[in-house]
């Protein structure tokens, strides 16, 4: 593969002449001078090669221009496309690679390619993201605007709060400094007038001293004794008021003491005055998103009849961890090729990725039975346990994010454009939006108490599998029956349904080892894989993106086909 860069006559060049190419021949693989290109335009063998100039050559991207028209494994040119393996095919790759693939001529490909849609859809694409991409950059703005205005207001908030607490304490603080002089001033005015007494009991008491030396010096024998009884009496008097003064708790030590409020002691320990959190909300935006499966419109659609569909196995894997006994009742696979099953006999999610790995399992509520992917992140389960209710998981952060109430048991489960479409025992199928459970739609009514019914939905189709009257049942998403297919033994014990891209119906059974693929009109029915040991099958899926089918063994056994 000569590179862009390289603009010489590979004609030229054979011949051991140096010239420089004016046009290039993708089919050829090299570039062209204005001479050899006009005999490459007049051979037969050439002339319908499809030559561009080297100058629009050289625009393409690399990628593009590196794409060979023929194979690098058997160096014979493409013909065929197989679309179950999406790869270009020469003859031998098909005769040694692809003996069992569905095919389509190249040719009835690449006419339409350049007039094909896909390239206007991916152009609107890029438009619609460029805007997504402008829209997104003027929110985040916005949000950042916000978030500033409210970090602004936060802090004003704050110190407001700040301010508040000052006034209040300064407040406290001058009433608690009142109490407290006024509490000195009042033992104060109770010591002032002790004192007071005391002073006054001690010019008594001086006196009294004065005059018993006056009597003891100058009174006579006479005077001294009858003198002395009045002393005497005086001075009991003095002693009794020095008594008086420890039992009336006068002479009592007093301190004074502050007690701070508990209240007081909780602010101190404070170690923040808050907590600072961010709260995420649903975005404010809508985003235009690009088309699903694109390139899908570059192939011609070829609907499949059953008499044409083939089980190739390509993986088997063993779902059950150590020696553990499972009940695997209900599987999916989620957009990212994860694969989901429900363990009833421990009540687990368990998910394992793409390339049939265990990634981890989640606790559930007891006996689920089914589930059904909601968006990339999000999985619904049935149950039929008391108390009765679907459950909405999150199997990203592994939590359950809302329970939805029902009046029954519920069994099969599947998601229709965000609408929950659910068997409910003693109901029938009902609906119910999966953002607002209370808008609970009765589709098909069934009185009786039926159980092990699975269900699953196309856009204007719904298909019910009933384990008691061991039939396949058509309805409209109005619940009108469109057909029903009955055939016990065929059918017989039924289990799960699901549809593939051509709304062929497969069904599986408990203890038979084969499926059920029915017509779209369910007038056609036939077995398909008796001889790989699938046996006591619940749960079925189609991946209509990867054109998978999986299919579960109820004590732990996955298959994996191409359709």
């Amino acid at each position: 593969m000569a590179s862009a860069s390289e603009t010489l006559c590979g004609v030229c060049e054979t011949q051991h002449t140096v010239r420089e190419a004016n046009f290039w021949c993708s089919e050829c693989d090299e570039g062209l001078c204005s001479s050899c290109e006009k005999h490459h335009r007049a051979s037969k063998a050439s002339r319908n090669h499809e030559v561009i100039s080297v100058n629009n050559y050289q625009k393409l991207p690399s990628t593009i221009a590196s794409i060979n028209q023929y194979c690098s494994d058997h160096e014979k040119k493409y013909q065929h496309y197989c679309s179950q393996h999406e790869k270009l095919c020469c003859p031998l790759c098909i005769t040694r690679n692809h003996k069992t693939c569905d095919f389509i001529e190249i040719d009835d490909i690449v006419k339409t390619s350049k007039t094909s849609p896909l390239f206007d859809i991916m152009e609107q694409s890029l438009k619609d993201m460029k805007s997504n991409i402008g829209i997104i950059v003027e929110d985040r703005r916005q949000n950042l605007e916000m978030i500033h205005k409210q970090r602004q207001t936060l802090q004003t908030d704050v110190q407001k709060i700040r301010d508040k607490i000052n006034k209040h304490l300064d407040k406290l603080q001058n009433e608690i400094q009142q109490d407290i002089q006024a509490a000195e001033q009042k033992i104060q005015s109770q010591i002032q007038r002790l004192l007071s007494k005391c002073f006054d009991h001690e010019k008594s008491l001086d006196e009294l001293q004065k005059n018993i030396f006056a009597t003891k010096s100058f009174a006579t024998d006479l005077q001294t004794f009858l003198g002395g009884k009045m002393f005497e009496t005086e001075i009991q008097k003095e002693d009794s008021f020095m008594q008086s003064l420890i039992e009336d708790g006068t002479l009592q030590q007093m301190d004074l003491q502050c007690k701070i409020d508990d209240k007081l002691s909780n602010i101190l320990s404070m170690t923040k005055i808050g907590d600072i959190s961010v709260i995420t909300k649903p975005p404010t935006i809508t985003l235009t998103m690009a088309r699903d499966k694109q390139a899908q419109l570059m192939l011609p659609t070829i609907p499949k009849k059953i008499n044409d569909i083939n089980l190739t196995l390509f993986k088997t894997f063993d779902i059950s961890k150590g020696n553990r006994y499972l009940l695997i009742t209900g599987c999916t696979i989620m957009p990212s090729g994860e694969m989901v099953f429900i363990d009833r006999s421990s009540s687990n999610i368990l998910i394992y990725n793409e390339n049939a790995l265990f990634e981890c399992e989640i606790p559930i509520s007891l006996c689920p039975i089914d589930v059904t992917c909601i968006d990339e992140n999000t999985v619904a389960v049935t149950h039929n346990a008391e108390p009765c209710h679907i459950e909405i998981i999150n199997i990203a952060n592994k939590t359950i994010v809302k329970r939805i109430k029902t009046s029954n048991m519920c069994y099969g489960i599947t998601n229709n454009a965000g609408r929950l479409v659910y068997y409910e025992t003693g109901s029938g199928i009902k609906t119910v939006d999966v953002t607002n459970e209370s808008t609970i739609n009765t589709v098909v009514k069934v009185d009786a108490i039926h159980h092990w019914n699975y269900v699953t939905s196309s856009k204007d189709k719904i298909y019910h599998t009933n384990s008691d009257t061991d039939t396949v049942t058509c309805y409209t998403v109005i619940g009108q029956k469109f057909w029903e297919y009955k055939d016990e033994s065929t059918l017989k014990p039924i289990r799960g349904v699901t549809i593939d891209n051509d709304s062929n119906v497969y069904v599986a059974f408990y203890g038979n080892d084969h499926i059920v693929v029915l017509s779209p009109d369910g007038k056609d029915v036939r077995k398909l894989g008796g001889d790989h040991g699938i046996n006591c099958s619940y749960g079925i899926h189609f991946d209509q993106g990867r054109n998978i089918l999986l299919v579960t063994n109820m004590h732990g056994k996955a298959f994996l086909y191409y359709i």
